[in-house]
């Protein structure tokens, strides 16, 4: 019998049961493959804590930006929307001290012609009427005089960290005098006697500003459609406000 005559003769059975076995060594190499790839993914988890550390890292970048190019009013009203969403309550560091003088001005029957305003910037406190200055006067009357001292003493209290801005305002009727030659001077002179009062009682006068802003800035019209005077609404013009905000830096 030839023996290499007798090797090539395959049967076609025994012919396809060599593929078949040759395709299951290729598949097995792929399986091969494809776990090796499964295993080096999980091999390596510190890529899901990096990149989520990243991920942090770039939200906190993000909001030190928006801080940073932010106005004061404008940060507050980011903690504002911050402490809301995580489900807290948003309290101004102001409030205590608009509380407060809330109670005081309650407490001495002034809450009908003073009012204080609390707000994301600071607190207002506006005066109405002629609590404190007659028409034409710089000099306070003395339940304001009363009043702006105890305000002095709350401020001391809880706002020495605090700006206080007084504006003068008057109604439109011109005034003409040695003293006070225009309504600029009597807004100013009436800012300026609430600053001296506020120093005197002992606020730091670095954090003091005076402002007068003549009739610039009126609540309520001075006068009718026909020129006329409305006494009613000049009187109301003729206030003084105090504005206590936070010290910002250049």
């Amino acid at each position: 019998m030839d023996f290499f005559s007798e090797a090539g003769k395959e049967t076609p059975q025994e012919l396809l049961d060599a593929e078949n076995h040759h395709g299951d060594d290729h598949g097995s190499e792929g399986r091969a493959h494809a776990e090796e790839k499964v295993t080096g993914v999980h091999s390596e988890p510190w890529l899901v804590s990096y990149a989520d550390m990243m991920t942090l890292l770039f939200g906190f970048f993000v909001l030190m930006y928006v801080f940073a190019a932010s106005t004061e009013k404008q940060k507050e009203e980011i903690k504002k929307s911050v402490s809301e969403y995580a489900g807290g309550e948003y309290t101004t560091e102001f409030r205590e001290v608009a509380a407060s003088l809330t109670d005081k001005i309650k407490e001495i029957d002034l809450d009908s012609e003073v009012s204080v305003f609390d707000s994301l910037d600071g607190v207002r406190i506006v005066s109405r009427g002629t609590l404190f200055f007659d028409s034409g006067s710089v000099e306070l009357n003395p339940k304001a005089a009363s009043l702006i001292q105890d305000i002095a003493k709350i401020l001391i209290q809880k706002a020495g960290a605090f700006v206080i801005i007084v504006e003068g305002h008057t109604d439109d009727n011109p005034i003409s005098t040695p003293l006070i030659p225009s309504n600029w001077e009597l807004s100013s002179l009436r800012a300026g006697t609430v600053v001296r009062i506020f120093e005197q009682v002992g606020l730091d006068r670095n954090k003091l500003r005076a402002m007068g802003l003549a009739d610039t800035v009126p609540v309520l019209p001075n006068r009718d459609p026909e020129g006329r005077p409305v006494a009613s609404n000049q009187a109301e013009n003729r206030r003084i406000v105090i504005h206590i905000k936070r010290v910002t830096t250049p």
